[in-house]
C-alpha cells in the first residue's frame, strides 16, 4: 500500500472540503504535501485554475503584492507597498482546482460502475454514482457528497435518496470529516470517509476490500475496456481488442516512456535509453516482435517528425489527454 497515494487522497479530501476546491501552486508543490500534489497532478485530478494578479508578499508574509511581470527561470516580479520589489517562483501565482467530473469517474471505475450511470444531484457537491450487487438480492446504491456538515447539502442528498427509493441500500462516500454533526439529516445512513476505504491509484481509486464492506472486484474495470494501456504500469499488460497481452520489461518501459512523455512522443534514441537497450541499431518495432498486436495498436512511427507517437484509444482519453 503506497503511503504517497494515501497522502494524496488525504490532500484531495481537504481540497474537496474547501468552499472552492482550489489550491495555490506554491502550497501544492512545496513542503509536506509536495509529493501528494504531484501525484494528484499526474493522475489529472487537478487542473490549472486562474492565475492570480495579487499574492501574499513572500518578504513580509502580510501585505498583498501585485504581480508585475514574468522573469526568467520560472520566476515573477512582485511589488509590495511595504517591501517594494521582490521576486518569487511563478508557482505562487498559479492555482489548481479539483477536476470534479474526473474524480467521480475514478470513484466509479474503482467500484466497477459504468460512467453512464453518473447523476449529479447537487451542483458540484453530490452525485449518485450507481448500483452494485455484491450479494444476490442485496444491492448497494452508491453516492458521493462533500460539505456534508452543511445541513442543506445533507438534506438535499437525503431527498434524492428517498426519491431513488434507496434509503435501505444507500452507501454514501464523503470527503467530510466524520462523525457528522448532531442533528444531521444523514444520521442513521451508512456514511463512510473516502480516505478510510480507498486510495488514489492509476486512473481510478483502489478500494480496501477489508474496509469497504463489499467484495469489489479487481477485475470489474477491466471488463469495461477493449483497447487500453491502463494496466501497463500496475500489472505489466495491455489490452487489445479485449485480449490481454503481458509485456516484456523492455516493451513495458517503452510504453511507460511514451505515456509519461509530455506529448506522448519520443525519438528513437530516447526510447532506446528508456528501455535500457545497448544495441547499435535499435528498433522499437523489433522490441515488440512477440507482441506485434500491442505495437500496431498503440505505437506509430511518424517519419516526417522522426518520432514514435503513442496512439491513444478512445477509452484512454480520460487519463492520457
Amino acid at each position: 500500500m503506497s503511503l504517497a497515494q494515501i497522502s494524496a487522497t488525504a490532500v484531495l479530501c481537504q481540497l474537496l472540503e474547501q468552499e472552492k476546491p482550489e489550491i495555490n501552486g506554491h502550497s501544492l508543490l512545496a513542503g509536506e504535501v509536495g509529493h501528494a500534489g504531484r501525484d494528484l497532478l499526474r493522475e489529472r485530478l487537478l487542473v490549472m485554475g486562474p492565475s492570480l494578479s495579487y499574492v501574499t508578499c513572500p518578504e513580509c508574509g502580510i501585505e498583498l503584492a501585485r504581480v508585475v511581470r514574468e522573469l526568467a527561470h520560472e520566476n515573477i516580479l512582485l511589488y509590495c507597498d511595504e517591501c517594494g520589489e521582490a521576486s518569487s517562483p511563478r508557482a505562487l501565482r498559479e492555482t489548481y482546482k479539483v477536476n470534479l467530473s474526473k474524480f467521480i469517474d475514478y470513484l466509479m471505475l474503482g467500484l466497477g460502475i459504468m460512467a453512464s450511470a453518473k447523476k449529479e444531484v447537487n451542483l458540484n457537491l453530490a452525485w449518485r454514482m450507481g448500483v452494485t450487487e455484491p450479494s444476490r438480492g442485496k444491492p448497494l446504491t452508491w453516492y458521493f457528497a462533500r460539505h456534508l456538515h452543511d445541513h442543506k447539502v445533507a438534506h438535499r442528498l437525503v431527498e434524492t435518496i428517498r426519491q431513488d427509493l434507496a434509503h435501505k441500500s444507500a452507501r454514501i462516500i464523503t470527503s467530510s470529516e466524520l462523525p457528522l454533526p448532531a442533528g444531521s439529516p444523514l444520521i442513521g445512513f451508512d456514511v463512510v470517509h473516502l480516505g478510510a476505504i480507498a486510495r488514489i491509484s492509476q486512473s481510478k481509486f483502489e478500494f480496501f476490500r477489508d474496509r469497504v464492506g463489499v467484495p469489489v472486484s479487481a477485475m470489474a474495470d477491466e471488463a469495461l475496456h477493449t483497447n487500453t494501456l491502463r494496466f501497463v504500469r500496475t500489472e505489466g499488460k495491455a489490452i487489445v481488442d479485449g485480449v490481454e497481452y503481458f509485456l516484456e520489461p523492455r516493451q513495458k518501459n517503452i510504453l511507460l516512456a511514451l505515456i509519461d512523455s509530455l506529448h506522448h512522443e519520443m525519438e528513437n534514441a530516447q526510447l532506446r535509453s528508456a528501455c535500457g537497450s545497448q544495441a547499435d541499431t535499435f528498433s522499437p518495432r523489433k522490441v515488440f516482435d512477440r507482441n506485434t498486436q500491442v505495437y500496431n495498436r498503440f505505437i506509430k512511427y511518424q517519419s516526417g517528425d522522426g518520432v514514435y507517437a503513442l496512439q491513444i484509444s478512445e477509452e484512454d482519453h480520460d487519463w492520457l489527454i
